[in-house]
């Protein structure tokens, strides 16, 4: 099986790969935050607590997950994949909700290009850790063009069996 060669990051990558991670958790922790002051540029319409909690818990879980992993991104580059991963989704649907759904357009402006660049400064900074393995690159391109897809099928089943009952 041929296996991706890792190569060891020197101390500058390393040192910016801390800075990354602190940068990005604090841009996790300013949307829970922010939303309370801008509901419309965070938070979806109608507004629902439970929801609010739930993202909230996701951005902090995402947030101290890098913050964790700052002790040794070397070790923890799959944390920066992981969590880049999720945001870059994360940011998807966003996006989908804005031209579908019809969401308050103030997303455009705040909460797409923030999660937009803390999933590639994040993605970026994994590839500088590690050489990410080319099935592994191609299983996260499919993951990311086939969600709008997803997430149509998903509306139509609930179209068909929730929302009927």
């Amino acid at each position: 099986m041929d296996r991706p060669v890792s190569h060891s990051a020197d101390s500058a990558t390393l040192r910016g790969a801390r800075a990354v991670g602190i940068v990005c958790a604090i841009l996790f922790f300013l949307p829970v935050v922010a939303a309370i002051a801008f509901p419309s540029a965070f938070l979806f319409a109608p507004y629902h607590r439970i929801y609010e909690r739930m993202i909230a818990s996701v951005l902090f879980a995402l947030g101290l997950g890098l913050l964790l992993a700052i002790r040794d991104p070397g070790r923890n580059a799959g944390v920066f994949a992981v969590v880049g991963l999720v945001t870059g989704v994360l940011d998807a649907s966003v996006v989908y909700a804005l031209v579908v759904d019809g969401a308050d357009p103030l997303h455009w402006i705040a909460q797409v290009p923030i999660l937009a660049a803390v999933s590639a400064t994040l993605v970026v900074t994994y590839t500088r850790l590690r050489r990410p393995h080319p099935v592994v690159v191609r299983i996260v391109v499919a993951a990311v063009v086939l969600l709008p897809f997803a997430f149509f099928l998903h509306d139509l089943a609930y179209a068909t069996f929730v929302a009927g009952r």
